[in-house]
Order: C-alpha cells, then structure tokens, then sequence
C-alpha cells in the first residue's frame, strides 16, 4: 500500500514538472508567435552592420569602421574589437571591451552575431570585474541599445537564459567564463534556427 501511494505521489511530481516546463516553453513560443505574426523584420545588429549582410559587406564595413578609428582588429583574427566607456548602466564611466564575431551561413549571409562584452580592468583576482556582475549591466545595457520587448527567462538545458526576442531577431545571454559575458544575436526566421523556434534554443 506504501509502494502505490510511493509511486503515485512520483507520477504526480513528474506531471506537475512536466506542466511547469510546459508553461515555460509555452510563454516563448506565445512570443515568438506574436512576434512572427508582426511580420517585421528586425535586422539591425550593431554599428551598422545587419542581418543579410554578405561577408563582403560585413568585413567592408568593418574596414571603414576601422579608418573611422571605432574598432580594431581583435585577439586571434577572427573577431572584431570594439572598446567604448559605458556611464549608462554604470555609476562611474568605466572601460568595456566588446567583441564581436560574426556567423555566416553557406551563401557567406550574415546570420549570427556573437557578442563578447569584458571589463578591460579584469583579472582573475578583481572581484568587481567579473563576469557574474557584468551580466546584469549588460543585459540593462543591451535593453537600453535595443529598446523593444524586455527579456525573459527560459530554461535551456537546465540552465535559465535571458532571451530577449524582437521580430525575427533574438538574444540569449550567459557567462562564457569569469571573464566573459557572451550574447548571440540570431535571426530565427533562417532555416538553421527554425527547429530551435518552440525550444528557446
């Protein structure tokens, strides 16, 4: 009798869990569904640089960005560094390191931008400087940047990630290590992201 009352009270707990993970993943997908339904695109990533751009494009604006003196090549290569004082999610102006690193799909079209914000001040030793404070100020500041709808929080493989969803273009942030705060900016109307729509990720 124990047993059943044991093995009732289990199955009870997983539907409860599985009713709760249910209404997560709904209120995401009641989002994207409205977005979607706005037909707009939203397309804008940074300093002018777009979703649909070809990597020709991406790397010639990157080109004329650079005589203009507002980025530089970054670390290794491959990314874009662009360094900028922020004063308007922080008390005191203070230095921020951005990375940016762009993701192309088979035609060289611009589908994803990862962002990759620091403190220029960091060490591993430098408490105020790491990355699980920076998170909030990034996200403060990325609503501040974007304007549009405010983020939300979705369970992504047990982990809650910030999404922020505007049309067709969505955010998810987190920690990349101490040091690091990663955003990916994804265009979910791309085939690549289209499975991903219902899921949040």
């Amino acid at each position: 009798m124990m047993n059943l009352r044991f093995i009732k009270y289990a199955i009870s707990l997983i539907l409860f869990g599985l009713g709760l993970s249910g209404c997560i993943q709904s209120d995401y997908t009641k989002l994207v569904k409205a977005e979607l339904d706005k037909g707009i695109r939203v397309d804008s990533l940074l300093l002018g640089i777009n979703f649909g751009d070809t990597r020709d494009e991406f790397y010639g604006k990157c080109f004329d960005l650079n005589k203009q003196q507002l980025i530089t090549q970054g670390p290794g290569g491959a990314t874009v560094q662009y360094l900028f004082k922020d004063s308007l999610v922080h008390e005191a102006p203070i230095d921020l390191r951005l990375l940016f690193i762009p993701v192309f799909d088979q035609s060289d079209i611009l589908i994803e931008m990862n962002l990759e914000f620091s403190y220029l001040a960091w060490a591993p030793w430098n408490e105020p400087y790491q990355s699980d404070k920076l998170k909030e100020k990034v996200l403060k500041l990325l609503q501040l940047w974007y304007k549009g709808n405010e983020f939300i929080t979705v369970e992504i493989d047990d982990n809650n990630v910030p999404i922020k969803l505007d049309g067709n273009r969505r955010m998810l942030v987190y920690l990349k290590d101490t040091q690091n705060v990663v955003v990916k900016i994804q265009d979910i109307l791309h085939p690549k992201y289209r499975h991903s729509i219902s899921a949040g990720e």
